[in-house]
């Protein structure tokens, strides 16, 4: 009898695995007012998996720690004045690097943003994810950089003192004597084509 009521708090303190469809269900039972106790009755669940559902997205355990890292990992890749950022293979090789020294430092500052259960567990998928997101970013803000010096905006301010560096005798200088030449020429086609016109008329 011992052994067996062993077995159900054993047991009682495990999680159920919880289906999206169930996690909705729950939340809106929840927002229903319906209590922890009511739903895991009716729906043959751990009343302490009811109780950790809060949401209907599921937040990761390592969401605060992917984007603390993706940021850092982002900042110090731009500030390397010698790295080639247009070169994606070396990104994700410095990213790598950036990102694994800081999670094998258990003095680093984001060594307390590691779920405690997985301190020393293999965050080889997670790893792969922040050097993915912080690739992407660096192809980004070199995208944008890109455009921008295609794109150049002259203000009104701009075109003054631009305005200004232009020589105020441009126009009083004389016309290139072929320019001259081919200009007369031009001019007397259509004159010859206009009288031919007004013979014909």
């Amino acid at each position: 009898m011992v052994k067996y009521s062993r077995k159900i708090r054993q047991r009682s303190r495990k999680y159920d695995k919880i289906t999206q469809e169930e996690r909705e269900q729950i939340v809106k039972m929840k927002v229903n007012g319906s209590t922890c106790r009511e739903i895991s009755e009716l729906m043959k669940k751990n009343i302490k998996t009811i109780q950790s559902i809060k949401s209907i997205e599921k937040k990761s355990e390592y969401a605060d720690l992917k984007k603390a890292l993706i940021d850092y990992g982002f900042q110090q890749i731009m500030e390397m004045q010698s790295l080639d950022k247009t070169n994606l293979k070396i990104i994700g090789k410095q990213a790598n690097k950036l990102i694994k020294e800081q999670l094998e430092e258990q003095t680093s500052k984001f060594w307390n943003l590691i779920p405690e259960q997985k301190k020393f567990s293999n965050k080889r998928r997670i790893i792969q994810q922040i050097i993915l997101n912080i690739v992407e970013k660096v192809q980004n803000t070199n995208q944008k950089m890109n455009d921008s010096q295609q794109t150049t905006i002259i203000t009104k301010e701009e075109f003054e003192e631009k305005k200004a560096e232009v020589p105020s005798n441009i126009y009083e200088q004389p016309i290139p004597l072929h320019l001259t030449k081919a200009y007369y020429y031009l001019m007397s086609l259509l004159i010859s084509h206009k009288n031919n016109y007004a013979f014909l008329q």
